[in-house]
């Protein structure tokens, strides 16, 4: 059983797991494919507008004006101040960068470029340059790097991925990186540029969700099915398994209860067989006596097992019957054939005197059994049946109640159950087919009642039928 449920659960993680790589290399997948041919035709676009320029149209103009003209004075400040507090190059830096961002012609050729390419309003770009260096041989003369936070430059621009001169895209990432470009040059102090241009929407990640959701949808949904098709296979394999227990619990209790009378009865006729028994009148009569116990126990062996056909789809003719009445005359009966002088049985009947519809016999039987049940499943020295009618607004609740064993709740489930025994230690030498209680259920469906069952371990049981 564990075993089988290790292999359910290992198999159900597994699909689990696959179910989710799918999933999660769809999302992937389409992480990549977002807005592919926007990307190519945006690369082909911003590509063409520099092919003589930097950073944007304009930009080698800013550059030269603030930067390529101040080379000389760059180098009289880096041997004079150093590269570390160099006043001039960040006061350079920051004109440079100012000058980028108030010359920014991108948002207009951006607004152009959508609407001649007719793609969506919701896409935004940014440009940002990441890098800049002026040397003079192995002498940095001018630096700006991406990874370093500059005081006197504006923080809000400042980012990981460079400097912000335009756009308004606020997440940057590498799958809307639409082109990255390194500008270098030799004359007469060697000059490096990267700038990097982006463009998506802002809301990317709820796109590609939204593409990625039928595919979610659909292994929740094979996910789920494999589940409920688990459950009720497990479900039905364990029902299968309880009844094939309780199969054998039924074929072995049958086996022993009809094994004992009927081995009874043959040694009885071994006996009568014998000359000298047979002068014995009384041995013979003793004899009879004991074939006809086990001839009538044989009898009401069969009598259960035949009954269970006729529980199936019984059609009860009913009476009106005092209960009161009724009640005293069943226990009345019962009591008159109790051999154990330690079995008390009382009576507390209703006030109300109520009058109900019912089939006699199923009532009695149906009493009977429980009564039995009560007094097997008892080791007390003394054993009690208390039994109470009484009426209440809009029912008549009839409650039975014993101090015998008592059950688990795991058990209570199962106890109505055909063939159904406990297999406890204590309890498996008491013998019967295990139907008691299942006839008790029957009786009261059949009336249309309700019978629910309250029990503690070594305190007793209460049964309760509410009868509408």
């Amino acid at each position: 059983m564990r075993y089988i449920q290790s292999v359910a659960f290992f198999t159900f993680i597994l699909l689990i797991s696959v179910l989710f790589y799918l999933t999660y290399n769809t999302f992937e997948l389409n992480d990549r494919q977002y807005q592919l041919a926007e990307k190519n035709l945006l690369s082909t676009t911003y590509k063409s507008l520099i092919k003589k320029d930097n950073v944007y149209p304009g930009g080698y103009d800013i550059l030269n004006k603030v930067l390529f003209k101040q080379e000389d004075s760059l180098k009289y400040y880096y041997r004079k101040q150093g590269v570390t507090h160099n006043a001039y190059a960040d006061t350079t830096l920051k004109k440079l960068f100012s000058e980028f961002v108030q010359r920014n012609p991108m948002d207009s050729i951006f607004n152009s470029i959508r609407d001649k390419y007719q793609l969506s309003k919701e896409l935004q770009y940014l440009v940002t340059i990441n890098h800049i260096r002026i040397a003079d041989n192995d002498s940095v003369l001018f630096q700006f790097n991406e990874k370093k936070r500059y005081d006197f430059l504006d923080q809000q621009r400042q980012t990981p991925y460079g400097y912000i001169v335009g756009g308004e895209l606020k997440t940057p990432l590498q799958q809307n990186l639409i082109t990255e470009i390194t500008v270098t040059s030799v004359n007469k102090y060697a000059f490096e540029l990267r700038f990097s241009f982006y463009a998506d929407k802002n809301n990317r990640q709820y796109h590609i969700f939204k593409a990625t959701l039928p595919a979610l949808v659909l292994a929740l949904f094979a996910l789920l099915s494999v589940l409920v098709i688990f459950y009720i296979t497990f479900r039905s394999w364990i029902k299968v398994n309880r009844l094939a227990e309780m199969k054998t619990d039924f074929v072995d209790s049958i086996t022993h209860e009809f094994h004992t009378p009927i081995s009874t009865i043959v040694m009885a006729n071994k006996n009568l067989q014998n000359d000298k028994v047979l002068a014995d009148r009384e041995k013979v009569k003793m004899l009879t006596d004991v074939v006809l116990r086990q001839s009538k126990r044989l009898e009401m062996l069969f009598g259960q097992v035949l009954d269970i056909a006729r529980l199936q789809n019984v059609n009860l003719e009913k009476e009106r019957e005092d209960l009161n009445s009724l009640l005293e005359e069943i226990v009345d009966d019962y009591k008159m054939k109790l051999a154990d002088e330690n079995i008390r049985i009382s009576l507390e009947k209703s006030p109300d005197d109520p009058h109900i519809a019912l089939n006699r016999f199923w009532f009695t039987t149906m009493l009977f059994n429980l009564f039995d049940n009560a007094i097997k499943y008892n080791d007390k020295e003394y054993k009690t049946i208390d039994i109470r009618l009484s009426a209440l607004k809009h029912e008549i609740q009839l409650e039975i109640s014993d101090n015998g064993v008592g059950m688990e709740k795991e058990m209570i489930k199962d106890v109505f159950e055909k063939f159904y025994r406990a297999n406890k230690k204590d309890t498996s030498h008491i013998p019967g087919l295990g139907l008691g209680l299942y006839y008790a259920r029957q009786c009261v469906m059949a009336h249309g009642w309700k019978m629910k069952v309250k029990s503690e371990i070594n305190k007793g049981s209460l049964f309760i039928i509410s009868i509408s």
